[in-house]
């Protein structure tokens, strides 16, 4: 990697693959699945790339890679130069900082028995960054939900007592609060009512412009895909069929895959957004 490229590339990833094993029933039945073959892709610094497909594309599998949540068969996933999956202890919780997520449901990803205050603070505690006191664990909670539109009094409050919307708003405070450089979101909106969408793929957008955040967004939405990212990479089977700029594939889309995928879209969602 040349100097030039390290300075303004994030995120790349390398020729990654996953193969799930599978307990064999039958003499022909394959040994394992394989859920992603040679994906390689980079990500530039504030900058934002969509990952697209059908269920079953490989699309989350990839995110958990990229957040080593899961490790490969084969490949690489390397942030700010470090090879994430070949970093270990302290290092790779130092590295962790720089990269967060948001996940697909406000419900189920946070925890109903916690306030929101060790919530919020969560990422924070188990990299280790120490405070001087309870009140700065407080402060610097209550600056988050400030920067997603929500009050320093709703620290105090259980996720059960907000709507989906501010559930996801505090999933998106949570994973701000390391003041990381990239979120990787995956199917951020798809469980929330169509307006509520526009205004959680707003304060995304504005933290993007505000803090300079790339952003991974998993998403079978390409109406949400079209509005975010810079660059689109298209999943089938696990394998990559498309890349390029988002204005070149949602308008002079190659593969027939991709096609399909578009062709799909009502043209009253994209109109929308």
């Amino acid at each position: 990697m040349s100097e030039t490229t390290s300075v303004a590339t994030l995120l790349q990833v390398q020729h990654l693959g996953r193969r799930f094993a599978l307990p064999r029933t039958g003499l022909w039945q394959p040994a394992g699945v394989q859920a992603l073959s040679d994906v390689s892709f980079t990500l530039q610094a504030g900058k934002s790339l969509g990952i697209v497909g059908e269920s079953g594309s490989g699309k989350s599998t990839l995110a958990r890679l990229v957040m080593a949540l899961d490790t490969p068969t084969e490949g690489q996933v390397v942030f700010k130069g470090a090879d994430v999956h070949q970093t270990h202890g302290q290092a790779l919780r130092q590295l962790r900082g720089g990269f967060q997520m948001v996940f697909q449901d406000p419900y189920g990803s946070l925890d109903p028995r916690q306030k929101v205050l060790a919530i919020v603070t969560e990422p924070i505690q188990s990299l280790g960054q120490l405070a001087d006191s309870r009140s700065e664990w407080r402060d610097r909670a209550a600056q988050a939900l400030s920067e997603v539109g929500l009050r320093t009094a709703d620290l105090d409050k259980y996720p059960h007592e907000f709507s989906g919307g501010q559930r996801q708003r505090i999933a998106i405070a949570r994973a701000l609060i390391t003041r990381p450089a990239l979120i990787v979101a995956d199917e951020p909106v798809s469980a929330l009512d169509v307006s509520v969408q526009a205004q959680v793929l707003n304060l995304m957008m504005d933290l993007q412009d505000r803090y300079g955040l790339s952003y991974l967004l998993v998403s079978h939405d390409l109406a949400v895909v079209n509005l975010m990212c810079d660059d689109v990479l298209v999943l089938q089977s696990g394998r990559v069929v498309e890349q390029g700029p988002a204005e070149q594939i949602f308008e002079q889309a190659e593969h027939p895959y991709t096609r399909a995928l578009l062709a799909a879209v009502p043209g009253h969602r994209e109109d929308f957004f």
